[in-house]
């Protein structure tokens, strides 16, 4: 290297100090030292993607700041242990037109057995702007790889509080060069290699190049799809083609985004400040996994939906993590002043709740996600439809599902990966109208008076949330092995799917809503609200609570949910001690010891946070139901119904496994509770709970009581499917649902529960719908109920699952049941 070249080089180190001290920048993966785990004793060479000595700067201070080994000049050297390279790609991409200097140093690294190094790519952005393709401001500031000194200079100055860098895992050198020929050829690969990942990196931080708003409505309008139908409107409304196309152009309007790279800055600054002042933390799980994706494939994210907080909560947390935020389905309602438009420029685009009569705004719908899919933007929609109310997942919605695979593969350019989102609260925010929903009350309409009001919660504090980026589905190995000859069919049909295609959909539809429950986070709230619920009366003792915490934890440990699911903390006294002042609990001094105890109305209210991971517990709860009434049984018989019941628990809770798999998982369920000491085995080879004094019992009481309400609600029907067998009335399957719940809501009366969604009519079409699949149940002419007789021997076993209390209410209930209900004469009369 020339002297003079050295002297530019350090006069510029020296100029550059000042802004290098003023520079913000975040670096990914977190704890990156941890991450990278740099092996001291091997030479590090990091990678920049383009000639910049002011990125190679900010790597310096980067590196010093972080504790990594600091990079130097190097010259014709190789690098060693104490003295870190670095290397720009396109020096060593032009080693492959040309020799350079550079080429002897690759070359003969490469052809050296003795030498080794750890090669690290480093991405440094200036600002998250991926540029936009209409704006000269923009093109001009955005960040480039082509930017020239001047331009980079000032790109460097407008972005310097926004500089982001991202450190990819290191590469063996010695590793990679000994699976070529020559070193030519494994310096020429590894050029190409970094050049790909580069750019890979590039997509999932900025995303593609935008474009403006007009632009994106006039090539809507522009589509044939979209041109067709406006044809079509005309014809039908008989007005003319301008007045269709304003229409059409009215409808684009109202859902197309208008994202902004400042904005999304914007909001990252304010709602930092927020979701410090209203939350006590926001814990991500799977983003290592989720970098991965982003790399090689587009990315669709399905989350569930608990709050309104959610759109903006995933979003924070992307660009947080360095990746691109999506452009957000959101309903119409939320596009009122100013919220609108401000969602608007952070990726939002607007849907109506339906619209599938009408055609022309179908189309423009379509159309948008098309074009959104066809230019490689990352989509964030919730498949619920709507916020759940009640913590559970809702049924799948499948209409913008369906439009965004279809679109997704009909285009060729890369993988889509779907991507389930868990999100847990330790307490949701809209809690209190939500129990006001479900008690019956109105649903408040989003208005600019209701956001004046929601200023009050930045005064409160809701306990952590959660989020957990699950394992993708990638659409096109899922459309490869359950929607056969799908890339024939849509050859052949352009604007035709495939005839197999909606039921595809919901399947589909139904494995991502798993995927989600499979990436479930056990946070120390959700744990606790379930042993306080399944305490008799609602109250127990601090040292029996922390017992039942510890006892969920590791069941969960030893026969683990899924890979992605996480338990955040793994001290019980920890988790109580944690949760304890966000459940409100009021706590009653006793000499004996402390007893914690939940008012009803707060008892209600905890549902929601039990309700979040009660899946997880569904097959521990069922083996530990069958204890319930019997001291002792014999595997077979635990295993037998297990596999009986398992499908109506997997179709209520979306829970992950096949119904093939269930007698395996039991097994090993039983195994982890045996080791735990929450079952024993009699000398005879029974399973045997233990006895009635030991705190083992009191584990195993509780944890049955986590499935009790279900069980009791598939106990109703199937004894009002007896009852219909006996009489031979021909039941309409939708009075038969209505019975059900009126039943349910009879129920909960007399025996004081305030739970709502116990008598939620929709979890009895989900059990109706599992007994069809299954045989016990079909449906005949004009919707009338054909019960099999096998019905009658399956009501009496279900009662061995119920307390004595539940057992007694439920036969006297259905004995006192009024005539007209069970021959479907006059409406049942409701409480």
């Amino acid at each position: 290297m020339s002297v003079l070249y050295a002297a530019f080089y350090w006069i510029a180190w020296w100029l550059f100090r000042p802004l290098n001290s003023a520079i913000r920048y975040r670096v990914t993966p977190d704890a990156t030292r941890e991450k990278l785990a740099l092996d001291p004793d091997r030479p590090v060479v990091y990678v920049l993607p383009a000639r910049s000595w002011g990125d190679l700067f900010v790597l310096d201070r980067i590196c010093r700041e972080q504790g990594l080994p600091v990079p130097r000049r190097t010259g014709t050297s190789f690098p060693a242990a104490d003295r870190p390279g670095v290397l720009y790609l396109p020096a060593l991409l032009e080693t492959r037109i040309r020799q350079t200097e550079l080429s002897g140093v690759v070359e003969g690294a490469a052809a050296d057995p003795t030498f080794d190094a750890q090669v690290v790519p480093v991405s440094v952005y200036w600002g998250r702007d991926p540029g936009q393709e209409t704006s000269l401001w923009k093109l001009l500031f955005a960040d480039s790889v082509q930017a020239g000194m001047v331009r980079k200079l000032f790109i460097m100055l407008v972005n310097s509080r926004n500089v982001y860098a991202a450190f990819a895992e290191p590469l063996n050198f010695r590793e990679f060069v000994s699976k070529e020929n020559s070193p030519e050829v494994a310096v020429n690969k590894m050029g190409r290699l970094l050049h790909l990942y580069f750019l890979r990196a590039r997509t999932a931080a900025l995303g593609p190049r935008l474009q403006t708003r007009r632009v994106v409505m006039d090539q809507l309008l522009a589509s044939q799809s979209v041109k067709s139908a406006i044809e079509q409107e005309a014809r039908d409304s008989k007005i003319t083609l301008d007045e269709a196309t304003r229409r059409a152009r009215k409808c684009a309007d109202e859902i197309a985004a208008n994202y902004s790279s400042a904005t999304v800055r914007f909001l990252e600054l304010i709602f930092r400040y927020v979701w410090n002042r209203v939350f006590r933390g926001v814990e991500v799980h799977g983003m290592d996994r989720l970098r991965e994706w982003a790399q090689n494939h587009e990315m669709v994210y399905l989350p569930s939906h608990r709050s309104h907080a959610d759109y903006l909560l995933v979003s924070y947390v992307l660009y947080q993590a360095g990746l691109v935020p999506p452009h957000i389905a959101a309903g119409v309602n939320l596009n009122f002043w100013p919220v609108g438009g401000l969602l608007r420029r952070a990726g939002a685009f607007y849907i109506r709740r339906s619209f599938s009569g009408d055609r022309l705004y179908t189309a423009v719908f379509r159309a948008y996600v098309d074009a959104l899919i066809a230019r490689g933007y990352s989509i964030s929609y919730y498949p619920e439809g709507t916020r759940s109310r009640t913590g559970r997942l809702l049924s799948p919605k499948t209409g913008m599902l369906g439009m965004v695979v279809e679109s997704s593969l009909r285009q060729t350019t890369r993988k889509v990966a779907l991507v389930p989102v868990f999100i847990c609260y330790d307490k949701v925010w809209e809690l209190n109208s939500y129990f006001k929903e479900l008690r019956g009350g109105a649903k408040k309409k989003e208005s600019a008076g209701q956001l004046l009001k929601a200023g009050k919660l930045l005064t409160k504090s809701f306990g952590k949330v959660h989020i957990n980026f699950g394992e993708p589905l990638l659409l096109q190995d899922y459309a490869d092995k359950h929607l056969p000859n799908w890339r024939e069919a849509l050859r052949e049909s352009p604007d035709k799917a495939p005839s197999s295609f909606k039921p595809f959909v919901q399947r589909l539809a139904l494995a991502n809503h798993r995927r989600i429950n499979a990436a479930a986070v056990a946070s120390p709230v959700g744990l606790t609200a379930l042993a306080l619920l399944a305490s008799p009366e609602r109250a127990i003792s601090q040292a029996e609570l922390i017992e039942q915490v510890g006892h969920l934890i590791w069941l969960l440990k030893g026969r683990p949910y899924s890979e992605t699911f996480a338990i955040p903390e793994a001290s019980p006294r920890a988790a109580v001690e944690w949760a304890i002042p966000i459940v409100r609990v009021v706590t009653v001094p006793h000499a004996w010891g402390d007893l914690y105890a939940l008012a009803d109305r707060d008892a209600v209210l905890l549902t929601y946070a039990r309700n979040n991971l009660q899946h997880l517990f569904a097959l521990p709860s069922l083996v530990a139901n069958f204890f319930r009434t019997r001291s002792a049984m014999p595997d077979e018989l635990v295993i037998t119904g297990c596999r009986a019941l398992y499908p109506f628990l997997r179709t209520e809770f979306f829970v992950r496994w096949e119904t093939a798999e269930a007698e395996d998982v039991a097994r090993q369920t039983i195994d982890v509770m045996l080791n735990l000491g929450l079952l024993a085995r009699r000398p005879d080879g029974w399973l045997m709970r233990p006895e009635v004094s030991a705190p083992a019992f009191s584990v195993l009481s509780m944890l049955g009581r986590v499935m009790g309400e279900t069980l009791e609600r598939y106990c109703m029907t199937t004894w009002l499917l007896a009852q219909e067998y006996r009489t031979q009335a021909g039941l309409a399957r939708a009075k038969f649902e209505e019975d059900c719940r009126l039943l349910a809501e009879r129920m909960a009366v007399l025996t004081g529960r305030d739970s709502p969604e116990f008598f939620d009519k929709t979890l009895f079409r989900g059990y109706l719908d599992t007994l069809i699949d299954v045989g016990l149940v079909r449906v005949g002419d004009e919707q009338k109920l054909v019960v099999d007789e096998r019905i009658l021997k399956i009501a009496e076993r279900s009662l061995e699952l119920l307390s004595d209390d539940s057992r007694q209410t439920l036969l006297q209930l259905i004995s006192r049941r009024p005539a007209t209900a069970a021959t479907g004469a006059v409406q049942a009369p409701s409480l």
